[in-house]
């Protein structure tokens, strides 16, 4: 009898010792890397993401994780690995129905959560993926209790960056039977970023234009270096959102909205978003069933973020953020 009380004693110490000891343990530091190879390898990343250059993907991980494993308070390391796996899940049509989807998205959750709890001044638009990918893992693992944290998590980062994760959350759960939703959460997006609830019939988000500010938390609401085509790509998606629930008028505003931005002519699916255009106009005009379009047929990332128009990205991108005006990084 005495042992058992001695074997229950121990047992009860060694976990509170688990508990409690690890308080005390320092946390991980947070510190850049400015090695010549880390900053090329985060310079490889941009330069082949902005050129959509998707089967450069094992390189750019590559290059990432080996400055990473010798450099693991690097913040900036670990989020664009996060990107660089995510990237790999959302184009997984060019990977020949590889199983590696379910390792991306592991990896995607994991690092993604390890960036952002690293970073410094907490990054809640990295908080957002994070809660986007704990949804996705969840789903291709068949794990319902996970997808429904995931999407609380997401509704908690949307409280704490409205203008960024409302996209992210939108396009997390769009094709997941909330499309309702995911149009709704699109539209407050947009009410966000013009500091007002816009017209939901005749939209033009040129009125807006005075509000534009690429060098602060409202950038996300425009087009920048990261994502020289964020507009762009964010009113073809909602364009086509919008076309699935059968609304051709409200699809036809987001694609023309699509047509305004400033650097519409250099962007890689143009021609979709003008054929879009075309097809929804003559189907409405015509009173045709459909529109012969199919929503939504366009590399995921690359939508926004594929730029071959732009110059490579600068040598020191590591440690110093470019400037977010598109037009100072075009080529001429």
């Amino acid at each position: 009898m005495k042992n058992i009380f001695i074997t229950i004693a121990l047992a009860i110490f060694a976990s509170s010792c688990s508990t409690f000891i690890p308080k005390f343990i320092a946390k991980k530091e947070a510190k850049l890397c400015t090695d010549p190879a880390c900053m090329e390898a985060d310079k490889y990343f941009w330069d082949n993401f902005h050129a959509g250059n998707y089967d450069s993907i094992p390189n750019i991980l590559e290059k990432l994780k080996q400055s990473y494993y010798k450099n693991p308070g690097d913040y900036k390391l670990l989020s664009h690995i996060a990107f660089t796996h995510a990237w790999a899940i959302g184009e997984d049509g060019k990977a020949e129905d590889s199983a590696q989807i379910i390792d991306h998205a592991t990896l995607a959750r994991q690092y993604f959560k390890d960036a952002f709890e690293l970073t410094p001044e907490k990054d809640w638009r990295l908080y957002g993926f994070y809660a986007s990918f704990m949804m996705a893992e969840g789903t291709i693992h068949g794990n319902d209790k996970q997808v429904t944290k995931g999407y609380f998590e997401m509704k908690k980062a949307v409280k704490k960056y409205p203008e960024f994760n409302l996209f992210t959350k939108a396009y997390s759960i769009m094709n997941g039977g909330r499309r309702t939703e995911a149009i709704e959460d699109l539209w407050k997006n947009l009410d966000k970023c013009a500091c007002e609830k816009v017209d939901r019939k005749n939209l033009d988000y040129r009125n807006y234009i005075s509000l534009r500010n690429v060098e602060s938390k409202m950038s996300t609401c425009w087009n920048t270096w990261i994502a020289p085509h964020n507009l762009d790509g964010f009113f073809l998606i909602f364009g086509d959102l919008l076309l699935q629930e059968k609304d051709r008028q409200g699809a036809l505003m987001m694609y023309r909205n699509a047509t305004y931005t400033d650097n519409f002519d250099n962007w890689h699916y143009k021609g979709k978003v003008l054929q879009r255009i075309s097809k929804v106009e003559n189907a409405i005009a015509e009173n045709k069933i459909k529109a012969g379009i199919f929503p939504h047929d366009y590399d995921q990332c690359m939508v926004c973020h594929q730029a071959q128009e732009m110059k490579e990205s600068p040598d020191d991108v590591h440690t110093l953020r470019p400037n977010m005006e598109v037009s100072v990084h075009l080529l001429k």
